[in-house]
């Protein structure tokens, strides 16, 4: 469950998306995050990358650019191993051509151990391969991880809990879940974040598919589980959503039945027209196509999200 933390984040160049860092305070986690052209300059800004540590490498599929793509990889000194990727004669046989973000955790304590290294990287491939907007390009098992002491481990379990959020916080969103309070609607179909009434539930069906859409609190929304997306799919349909479904299917996250495609698994979507794409198999904007029970499409739902509450007028105020 997520909880309230207080973060520090430290532009060295001034520049959200160059070199910088976060650090949760009174925590021992120090995350590091630049640019894959700024890999020199990291190295004398941040000599923490001497020190071991895992990494993450994040970018686009050069060949389909609606694909995102990502590495995870673990050091005894983590620099080292990125120049090894940088220079193109990797001597691990990786392709990291798709490289263009860097992010990198190592402990301020230096107690970090090779097994610790070892436990988290096995970790968190296993959980960012649960992430179907993303393709990773480890082939390792989740059954590859480093066995540790039950001490050790409780420690690394908090530890991976905390990296996930300050990798988030710089900007990777791989261990993104659908998490946090589900958007409510009142009776005139509109509420606050956070509200604990009723969940928003939007519908668009048509030939061949019929699917439910649910909103969460951090604005990412959810294809719900027992929806049925068209087994067939349009020319016109983006590579990325082709990709996406191809994907599930593959993972069983699509299961293939006589009236389509079941959605076994809620699957995370960050806007409503890719989530009624890969629902129809067709380019659709999700915005007018989406609608609540009452009929109120996604878009003036959304339209009135950002309406404040009309205050009372003075004189039902000096009443009160």
């Amino acid at each position: 469950m997520s909880k309230p933390r207080a973060i520090n984040i430290f532009l060295n160049d001034g520049d959200p998306e160059g070199l910088r860092s976060a650090q949760i305070s009174l925590s021992t986690i120090l995350a590091i995050g630049f640019r894959k052209l700024q890999l020199k300059a990291a190295r004398t800004a941040f000599p923490e990358l001497e020190r071991p540590g895992v990494y993450i490498l994040t970018g686009e599929d050069v060949n389909n650019p609606d694909q995102r793509v990502a590495y995870i990889g673990e050091s005894e000194g983590v620099a080292g191993r990125l120049q090894y990727h940088a220079t193109g004669k990797d001597q691990f046989g990786l392709k990291m051509g798709f490289w263009s973000n860097t992010f990198v955790i190592v402990s301020k304590d230096e107690n970090l151990t090779k097994s610790h290294a070892r436990y988290i990287e096995a970790r968190l491939i296993s959980e960012a391969k649960a992430n179907p907007a993303w393709q990773l390009e480890n082939t390792q098992k989740a059954s590859e991880v480093g066995k540790l002491p039950f001490a050790d481990k409780v420690i690394m379990d908090e530890f991976i809990d905390q990296l996930k959020v300050l990798v988030g916080v710089l900007g990777c969103d791989l261990f993104k879940v659908v998490t946090g309070p589900i958007v409510a609607a009142t009776a005139k179909g509109v509420s606050g974040l956070g509200s604990s009434a009723a969940p928003a539930i939007f519908g668009y069906s048509g030939k061949g598919f019929s699917g439910q859409l649910v909103v969460v609190g951090s604005g990412k929304m959810a294809l719900k589980a027992g929806s049925i997306a068209r087994n067939v799919v349009a020319p016109s349909l983006s590579k990325g959503v082709l990709k996406l479904r191809e994907d599930n299917l593959k993972s069983g996250a699509l299961l293939p039945e006589a009236e389509g495609l079941r959605i076994a698994t809620d699957i995370t979507f960050l806007s409503p027209s890719a989530a009624g794409a890969a629902l129809s198999g067709m380019s659709v904007n999700g915005r007018t196509a989406w609608k609540l029970p009452s009929g109120q499409t996604f878009a003036d739902w959304e339209a009135a999200q950002s309406i404040a509450p009309s205050a009372p007028d003075s004189e039902e105020a000096e009443e009160g």
